[in-house]
């Protein structure tokens, strides 16, 4: 589906990036990388929701592991009142790998309040193990994870930037999920509807020491 938006719609609303075509909410995604965070002064500053990761595969040795500060940063956040998504760091190469890892997200996530979708993260690495795949396994692996969290009750979501979505993933197959655009720029020209942009990864949030990723979320009805 085309976006209804131009790159004219974007615009600066106070500290954080807003649409004048929709309603819009500013949040970010988080992991351990950004240590303490003072989620009150996070709150205050505007931002209203985080995605908070529960664990990642490495992309070389394929394990699973979990994000140490994921309870951290979830009671701190909800704590705060802001909404709560979840995300883990897929290096899926296999649809059994991709079942695994939304069977392993969802364990962590099971005494979450979560207000927010629970995305597959899904990232090629030129020197990992995802080095030859091809959108077919790529896609069936969103897939399968996708439906799996939306068995359990959650809204799945599929995170992507503009080269992977070209050459990772089928889109036109995915559309029954939410799109999450992974697109560093000031303004959203990316020509199809998505759900979530995550905007900068050197995003400056008060609360949070060093870099943190920004999002703008569409609230479609």
């Amino acid at each position: 589906e085309a976006s209804p938006y131009t790159m004219g719609d974007f615009q600066y609303d106070g500290r954080y990036r807003a649409c004048l075509a929709a309603d819009t909410i500013p949040g970010i995604d988080v992991s351990a990388h950004q240590k303490t965070i003072d989620w009150q002064k996070v709150a205050d500053s505007g931002i209203e929701f985080a995605i908070i990761r529960v664990g990642y595969r490495g992309y070389e040795s394929g394990q699973l592991n979990p994000d140490t500060r994921m309870q951290e940063n979830y009671e701190g956040a909800k704590a705060a009142g802001l909404k709560i998504g979840a995300y883990i760091f897929s290096q899926a190469i296999t649809v059994e790998e991709a079942i695994e890892e939304a069977e392993y997200l969802l364990e962590q996530i099971k005494d979450w309040e979560i207000d927010m979708p629970v995305v597959f993260d899904w990232e090629h690495k030129k020197q990992g193990r995802t080095l030859n795949l091809d959108s077919r396994i790529v896609t069936d692996c969103a897939i399968a994870f996708c439906d799996l969290v939306r068995e359990a009750g959650y809204e799945p979501m599929v995170y992507f930037n503009p080269h992977h979505a070209r050459r990772f993933f089928r889109l036109y197959e995915l559309e029954d999920y939410p799109f999450w655009l992974a697109m560093y720029s000031t303004v959203m020209d990316y020509p199809y509807k998505i759900n979530m942009w995550q905007y900068t990864d050197t995003g400056s949030v008060p609360g949070i020491s060093g870099n943190v990723d920004l999002n703008l979320w569409f609230t479609y009805e």
